[in-house]
């Protein structure tokens, strides 16, 4: 059985066309899920008085629809307006409504390009990594009038992702793009080499850079960055779990510890059993 929601005013009537979305809404709730989900869609057309009056008189919230008219005559921020809807609605938790205020406080004013990055790479800062892959490449497919240097900003950010991933592979296509879009972009150029580095054996890198001379300055840097990961990896907390980890290994612990397991399923398996 699914969980019961508590919903906050009546069953509309008459739904409410969402235009930056292209959905149309019966109730609060399904408002509130519209907004959340397709933050980096809204801009400043959400302050709309005809929405105000679809809270008012279809769902009844007359209390909500006054501080949402007095925001819309101060032109104020879709941010604020949101907000305010979720938080008498109580929709999801407390951080995700900040999280949606916040997002939409930095993207409404963007253009629609511009605010599909932005919704990108709040994913990859979420590891939602997967989602942002497809999120940028929508951005790419969609922005033809986008300028080199923004189009090399995404292709880096797509490649990133790629590498939180592990896909070292496809991270090199994207960077390798990045960087003939805008070779200003010498971020882009390192990392894929990085990225290439983590693709290929030792050996066939070795022989990527004998075959191309142009990249042999930036694969010098390539490895002085690698060499110090290394060190500062060594040094970590998390290496020296991981040595403590291998030493218990060594010592017997995870055999015992299997052993210990096996003798509780075995003496459970003959308490269910007694009649």
């Amino acid at each position: 059985m699914g969980r019961l929601i508590e919903t906050v005013g009546r069953y509309a009537e008459h739904p409410y066309y969402i235009a930056q979305t292209g959905t149309s809404v019966y109730c609060m709730e399904e408002l509130c899920f519209v907004l959340c989900r397709n933050t980096f869609l809204l801009d400043r057309g959400i302050l709309d008085r005809e929405l105000a009056r679809w809270i008012a008189e279809e769902c009844g919230l007359r209390e909500l629809a006054k501080p949402l008219y007095t925001l819309i005559g101060q032109n104020g921020s879709p941010s604020a307006f949101v907000g305010i809807i979720l938080e008498y609605v109580h929709f999801d938790t407390e951080k995700k409504r900040q999280e949606t205020e916040e997002l939409l406080k930095v993207s409404a004013d963007m253009d629609a390009s511009t605010r599909r990055k932005h919704y990108a790479d709040h994913l990859v800062k979420n590891c939602r990594y997967g989602e942002a892959v497809s999120e940028y490449e929508r951005v790419l497919e969609e922005g033809s009038s986008m300028n080199s240097v923004m189009r090399s900003q995404i292709l880096h950010n797509k490649g990133v992702a790629f590498c939180r991933l592990f896909f070292f592979e496809e991270a090199a296509d994207a960077f390798l793009a990045a960087y003939q879009e805008n070779p200003d972009n010498e971020e882009a150029g390192l990392r894929y080499l990085a990225a290439l580095r983590m693709s290929l054996s030792d050996e066939r890198y070795i022989d990527f850079i004998a075959e191309h001379p142009e990249w042999h300055e930036q694969s010098l840097e390539v490895e002085r960055r690698m060499e110090k990961s290394r060190i500062e990896f060594e040094e970590s907390d998390i290496c020296r779990e991981l040595e403590q980890n291998i030493r218990e290994r060594d010592a017997g612990y995870y055999e015992a510890v299997s052993e210990r397991l096996a003798e509780m399923r075995r003496k459970y398996r003959e308490m269910v059993a007694r009649p």
